[in-house]
């Protein structure tokens, strides 16, 4: 760890003889709404995962969790609350260093570190406008110069990321072709169907719907969601489409056979998510590091395999950059209308977080399948997918807000 951030990291963590192995930065610019005790700092969904798990009895009641942190402004260890609120809901990190209670232009960090035995320390720090130097720094550090510092930004920055962040001519084109977007405010919606949100915003900038396995646009891959109301369910994320390499059937109709079950109809289909625990069909992934594969077993039987390579190639691929962009939507005589409001930059996936959420259940493979009257199958393709669209942090390890 030679770069930047890394010689901050060990900066901040030598005020308390830590020495760093690896670990993360959460930043965010704050909002007015933000404090060091009474209303706490509020925590993006995209970044919850960040702190402590919170054990929930019933989601209907408040919850507080402390954990111990150190503040490298007052050079004490001291003891913070990650709160949720169930009135709104929320979560938010409250006691936090008194200097934040201010009016001016305010950035919080907190850093996740793992030293040498293994133990986790969770490290804050805080900068406000008045003290020029470390704001510039800190800011130029984690936004880059070209990304204008506004309330409620933030950024999630692995520490072994190659450098600071910085813009590019890719992304500062698609920044701009966005806030043209962002300017008009409410737009009609050009699809009614689910993915209307991504096809009305990409056809905006310009875009032509296409079945390339390529990112969208100068290698970014976009995404669009409708907003949530604060609290509400998250959605599944489409991550990449890919096919195994079947070890069972000759052809697509002697494996939907197999595969899938008979509809009243007669006919075969395959409509049915696929994780590490058996579904009601006996399919069921089994991950296998020493073999570096991923196999697709019926009952016993392992009918089809993907290796590492193919799967990290095709991550990369498709999502070696995704920018998420964030929409509100409201009807207007059964027309959707939607306005695109926020934009998270993405980048630096790897293979093993990957993995890891495919054992944890949080990444899925789906199969689409249906035989025709006419004896054909269609296939809708083979989609791996996020379970949740709050678990892009677990998947990329470097995340921003830019807009």
């Amino acid at each position: 760890m030679s770069n930047e951030l890394a010689e901050y990291a060990n900066e901040i963590a030598n005020i308390f003889s830590l020495k760093v192995l690896e670990g993360e930065f959460f930043v965010k610019v704050l909002s007015k709404n933000d404090d060091s005790g009474r209303h706490g700092l509020l925590i993006p969904t995209e970044i919850y995962d960040f702190f402590p798990h919170l054990e929930f009895v019933n989601a209907r009641e408040n919850l507080t969790l402390e954990f111990s942190a150190k503040d490298a402004i007052s050079e004490k260890d001291v003891t913070l609350a990650y709160k949720y609120y169930e009135r709104y809901p929320e979560r938010r990190v409250t006691r936090l260093n008194s200097c934040i209670n201010d009016n001016q232009m305010r950035l919080m960090v907190f850093l996740k570190i793992k030293d040498e035995a293994g133990q986790l320390h969770f490290i804050v720090d805080a900068a406000i406008k008045s003290d020029l130097y470390k704001f510039n720094r800190l800011s130029s550090l984690f936004f880059g110069d070209l990304t204008e510092v506004t309330e409620g930004l933030f950024c999630k920055i692995g520490l072994d990321a190659p450098s600071s962040f910085s813009i590019d001519e890719s992304l500062q084109e698609l920044l701009a072709l966005f806030d043209g977007v962002k300017n008009r405010g409410w737009v009609d919606s050009l699809r009614e169907a689910d993915n209307g949100v991504g096809f009305t915003f990409e056809t905006l900038i310009g875009l032509k719907q296409n079945n390339s396995k390529e990112a969208d646009y100068k290698g970014i891959e976009i995404k669009c969601k409708q907003r949530k109301e604060s609290g509400a369910n998250s959605t599944k994320t489409n991550l990449f489409q890919q096919g195994p390499t079947w070890l069972y059937g000759n052809d697509a109709k002697e494996r939907i056979a197999f595969l899938g079950y008979k509809r009243d109809d007669g006919l075969f289909a395959c409509h049915s998510q696929v994780t590490v625990q058996a579904n009601n069909l006996g399919l069921k992934l089994t991950v296998h590091n020493q073999d570096s594969k991923i196999s697709l077993n019926k009952q016993a039987a392992e009918v089809a395999m993907w290796p590492y390579k193919l799967l990290h190639d095709r991550l990369i691929e498709k999502h070696s950059r995704a920018a998420f962009i964030k929409a509100d939507i409201k009807k207007v005589k059964d027309k959707s209308q939607f306005n695109y409001r926020d934009l998270i930059y993405c980048e630096r996936p790897s293979i093993e977080r990957f993995m890891d959420l495919v054992t944890d259940k949080k990444i899925v493979f789906e199969f689409i399948m249906s035989e025709k009257a006419n004896g054909s199958i269609r296939n809708h393709g083979y989609p791996w997918r996020l379970v949740s669209d709050s678990l892009l942090d677990k998947l990329f390890s470097s995340q921003i807000q830019l807009r």
